[in-house]
């Protein structure tokens, strides 16, 4: 028996109700040249669209020297696969009658210079073993669903078939764009780019760059986050917030792989793998008229829905462990306490995890975290009246050390206020040098730090004048 998650697009993720194997299956263009100087060529590729022409940038390159440089294009869409005339010098056809573009009937013939190619569509299954590991790149758990998204995440991560991410915020979409970068094999950086926190006026400057005299203001050029990402990965984070009027101008990159910069006449080359996220619903979106349906099905070639933090309690023992680790903090986590941790309901996922161990950490000192330190009670309470039993049947948990640390006998009252005070002190100090590390890694972007901290933007600024943050820090 397998499970299957359709994607409206004819790629079809297929699940083993076994949970040893992963099917994924991805539609490709298969071209093969049966006469002319390239006769016997062949190529199958997981692109949505692909190029024919001499070029050495074309995804299919021809000798046949009746073929211009860019020749066609072969686009995949829910109707079909469209070929489409570049401008050639003599012409595209199919069956022998020139077209600007048209769709390829299923037994057709294109002829394209003296060549002549056999054009299909074409379902291409991979298989994966989902392995019992407990961790793949900076991603931990070891739960049946974070078992197959490593198997997913294996299966897709060396094609450039686009990517697009759907979970709640603060399940970790970005992680999971890291390592799917990680296991691609792209030799380039990979960008990341947040829609929603970049003003609309400068989101196709950001993303496509400018020349220099573009526009007042313009002393020297951009390169824009397509260009920086050129050989890599893109990961365009709440895609769902890029502005209508900009959409059109993103599905015409992704097509066909070029980009102009604003000011520029002159398209230039890129070759990016792109991965979206967003946590909002694309189809209902669709159906509303605020995100357009072509660009929907270009993005959705392989659809990944991330788990949120309560449907994987079992693995956050090693979350946990794993967010201490990286943060640092010497701390021990009482089997009380992480038994409330589990019975949770994270509304703000591992973001939220975070925040609290932290917190906590700090507070506890050489103490073991007991769950009245994780200040969840109030939490509890509110999600109970807003209709969410964060606490279902208790999952066992067995006290968790990080690292393990002999407990100081008890101080008298004076030195207890001292170490309070000393406490709060050095929690202040920590979330001042969090903000200054955001503020860095975001280039001084106030919006996406409080994005990145779970913390409103009208918080963060009364911070940032408290904690007396300069913009040179």
């Amino acid at each position: 028996m397998s499970s299957s998650m359709p994607t409206g697009d004819g790629t079809e993720i297929i699940v083993a109700a076994t949970s040893s194997q992963l099917r994924v299956q991805f539609e490709v263009v298969e071209l093969r040249v049966i006469s002319g100087p390239d006769t016997g060529q062949e190529a199958s590729l997981g692109l949505p669209s692909v190029r024919i022409g001499t070029a050495s940038d074309n995804d299919l390159v021809l000798t046949d020297r009746a073929v211009s440089r860019r020749h066609a294009e072969i686009l995949m869409t829910p109707d079909g696969l469209l070929l489409r005339d570049l401008g050639s010098t003599n012409g595209t056809f199919i069956n022998d009658v020139r077209i600007t573009e048209a769709y390829v009937p299923e037994h057709a013939e294109c002829r394209l210079g003296y060549s002549r190619l056999l054009i299909r569509q074409h379902t291409e299954e991979r298989k994966v073993a989902v392995p019992r590991q407990d961790h793949l790149g900076e991603l931990v758990g070891a739960s049946e669903r974070m078992r197959e998204l490593y198997g997913l995440i294996r299966a897709v991560a060396p094609t450039p078939t686009t990517v697009h991410l759907h979970g709640e915020s603060g399940a970790g979409k970005e992680l999971v764009a890291r390592t799917l970068h990680t296991f691609s094999g792209r030799t380039g950086p990979l960008v990341v780019f947040d829609a929603s926190v970049t003003d609309p006026e400068m989101v196709r400057n950001d993303l496509f760059g400018h020349i220099k005299g573009a526009f007042t203001g313009a002393t020297g050029s951009r390169d824009g986050a397509f260009r920086q990402a050129h050989t890599g990965t893109l990961f365009i984070d709440e895609i769902g917030e890029l502005p209508l009027d900009l959409q059109p101008r993103l599905l015409r990159v992704l097509e066909s792989r070029e980009v102009t910069p604003i000011g520029s006449d002159r398209p230039q080359r890129v070759d990016v793998r792109v991965i979206t996220a967003t946590h909002r619903d694309l189809e209902s979106m669709v159906r509303a008229g605020t995100f357009r349906a072509d660009l929907f099905y270009r993005l959705s070639v392989v659809p990944i829905e991330l788990p949120a933090l309560r449907e994987i309690r079992e693995d956050i023992p090693l979350i946990a462990r794993q967010l201490c680790e990286r943060l640092q903090l010497n701390c021990r986590i009482s089997a009380a306490a992480m038994t409330t941790l589990q019975n949770y309901s994270w509304p703000g996922n591992v973001r939220e995890l975070r925040n609290v161990l932290e917190r906590a950490a700090v507070m506890c000192g050489e103490r073991d975290i007991q769950p009245d330190d994780l200040r969840l009670s109030k939490e509890i309470r509110l999600s109970k009246e807003f209709g969410m039993d964060p606490t279902p049947a208790p999952i066992p948990a067995v006290a968790t050390h990080f690292p393990p640390s002999p407990l100081p006998a008890e101080p008298p009252p004076a030195a207890k206020s001292s170490s309070t005070a000393a406490a709060r002190a050095h929690l202040k100090e920590m979330e001042r040098q969090m903000i200054v590390e955001s503020l860095a890694r975001n280039q001084n972007n106030k919006a996406a730090v409080a994005r990145e901290l779970g913390i409103p933007l009208s918080t963060l600024k009364r911070r940032i004048k408290e904690y007396r943050i300069s913009d040179e820090e």
